[in-house]
């Protein structure tokens, strides 16, 4: 069971463009809503486990997708604006160079059709080649960023 926190995080003591350098590719401070790279990665460690699946259904620049792949879990996230979604995709590019364990998956297009990025039940993969398949064991959780 999970401990509910009753405190404050201390999670924006450094600025975006701090959080964000060298980890992100340099475009993504053209978003206007950047969510704090350090809010992402205290929310995804402290409520899933290493290999869940963690759900964007806004994901913009995709700063949740990459703290959870940066993490070891998994990631999906639909982003409305073809732009952002192409940025998201190259963070998780950028993040999976730099040793994350843990993969994401953008869907440019309405939330409302997300489980169409979602695997299958009892398996967690970017698709049909069959890369990173295994069982999930996790939890759906839904992190809205805007």
């Amino acid at each position: 069971m999970v401990e509910v926190t009753t405190s404050v995080w201390a999670t924006g003591q450094r600025p975006s463009r701090v959080q964000r350098k060298g980890r992100y590719v340099p475009e993504s401070m053209r978003h206007p809503g950047k969510m704090l790279p350090s809010i992402a990665a205290k929310v995804i460690e402290t409520y899933t486990a290493s290999g869940e699946l963690v759900v964007d259904p806004m994901c913009g620049i995709g700063t949740t997708l990459v703290e959870a792949a940066h993490l070891g879990r998994h990631a999906a996230g639909v982003e409305y604006e073809e732009r952002w979604a192409r940025l998201a995709v190259a963070n998780l590019g950028h993040a999976r160079m730099q040793g994350a364990p843990g993969f994401g998956r953008v869907m440019a297009g309405d939330a409302q059709h997300i489980a169409r990025l979602l695997p299958k039940r009892g398996t967690a993969g970017p698709g049909p080649s069959g890369k990173g398949q295994g069982e999930t064991g996790g939890s759906l959780i839904p992190m809205p960023t805007r």
